[in-house]
């Protein structure tokens, strides 16, 4: 590839006298309700549906986009100017979940079970490896390891450098007879227990289990999910003095880390991961919000499960895990619009109408600078922008000098 082309792949603009301009970012802070940048269908073959779902999380990485599609086996680079397509990366099938960067090399997993790392800079394979089962989760990138979940409830420890099989967790679930598994897994969560690193996993029958880091053994295991969908879909929480995890039909728990016993309990459903801040509380304490399956997101008293408050999207479709920002929490509705929150109120400060764009988001927001970018559930990709305030000089007030006598 020649130095141009490289430098474009990277995300870098090339300037007429050969020095490299910035990476294509937006610099500054998301501290404002943005404005439509662009949009586009996301390249590639197109669902036979105008609507369908796509969970497929958009991370974004110097001037890139790493996004996958619901109809392409392959993850899609694209160039966060305009979301034109820079590369795309095969795959043995559609990318559903995040894709983890990690300086020259992404890696990532697909719905046929495959995870593979290639290297950004020119699209090279480095390694690849065949998995049990489908994958929707992003993978754990931890420890030198990718750490893979699947639909099979199967856990798999791979060599980040080199793709090697390091060890494989294969859990017996136990569910009633006839009893359907939602079609979802979490990503493990990187833990320390005693000195040791720790991956606290989730499965289709509600359980939540401990294995070592190092070779996946099972240190504990506890039953968490409860009703007629038990499943773990959301990651869990690790909070330090609590473990935050929910089964889908709920409960939601903060378990002590040592005993296991439940601190609190709140009767909701779950199918992301809570995020936690200091934001929500009136006195600065920790909080976290959680986005619910029946439309409402909750900011609750990490301390003692007590719920601050409540906003409901009016839609009743399970909400994106949410993205707090320096203008609010931004959200999204599997079958709503965008949202903008206030995280001491919970009340809204700007929507993005729902729409034939639109048509639902199952995939959280990635934000970086004033940029950010959304995938749809009508196989669309967007971008939002916080514009920069126009200099008094521009605008003309007052006794300032404008340019050209304007």
């Amino acid at each position: 590839m020649s130095a141009p082309g490289l430098l474009t792949a990277l995300g870098f603009s090339v300037a007429t006298g050969g020095n490299p301009l910035p990476p294509a970012t937006a610099p500054g802070a998301f501290d404002a309700p943005p404005v439509m940048d662009w949009q586009r269908p996301l390249p590639g073959p197109r669902v036979p549906a105008a609507i369908h779902t796509e969970l497929g999380a958009p991370v974004l990485s110097q001037g890139l986009i790493f996004v996958g599609s619901a109809a392409d086996d392959a993850l899609l680079v694209l160039d966060r100017r305009d979301g034109s397509l820079v590369r795309r990366l095969p795959a043995r099938g559609p990318v559903q979940s995040g894709a983890v960067v990690a300086g020259d090399r992404v890696i990532f997993s697909d719905a046929a079970g495959t995870t593979s790392c290639y290297r950004v800079a020119n699209g090279r394979l480095l390694w690849q490896h065949e998995g049990s089962g489908p994958v929707l989760a992003s993978p754990l990138l931890s420890g030198g390891r990718v750490v893979v979940s699947d639909l099979d409830n199967v856990v798999t420890a791979l060599d980040a450098d080199s793709g090697e099989f390091l060890w494989r967790h294969s859990q017996r679930v136990e569910r009633p007879s006839g009893s359907p598994e939602l079609y979802g897994s979490p990503t493990p969560t990187p833990s320390i227990e005693a000195g040791q690193d720790v991956l606290l996993t989730g499965y289709a029958d509600g359980t939540l289990v401990a294995l070592s880091a190092d070779k996946g053994e099972v240190l504990w295991q506890r039953r968490v999910g409860e009703g007629s969908y038990p499943d773990l879909i959301g990651a869990t929480l690790d909070l330090g003095p609590s473990l935050v995890a929910g089964g889908f039909s709920g409960p939601l728990l903060a378990l002590d880390p040592v005993t296991r016993a439940v601190r609190w309990r709140v009767d909701i459903g779950s199918a992301t991961a809570p995020i936690v801040s200091t934001e929500g509380g009136a006195d600065g304490k920790p909080t976290i919000f959680h986005a619910g399956v029946d439309g409402k997101l909750r900011c609750i008293d990490v301390r003692t499960g007590t719920l601050l408050w409540t906003w409901d999207s009016l839609t009743q479709g399970a909400l994106t895990r949410p993205v707090l920002t320096v203008a609010g929490l931004l959200v999204g509705s599997s079958s709503g619009g965008l949202y903008l929150l206030d995280p001491q109120t919970g009340e809204r400060r700007w929507q993005l109408e729902p729409g034939y764009l639109l048509a639902g988001l199952s995939a959280p927001p990635a934000v970086d600078g004033r940029q950010a970018v959304i995938v749809t559930n009508a196989g669309r990709i967007l971008s939002l922008i916080v514009t920069k305030p126009e200099p008094a000089w521009a605008r003309g007030d007052g006794d300032h000098l404008r340019v050209g006598g304007r």
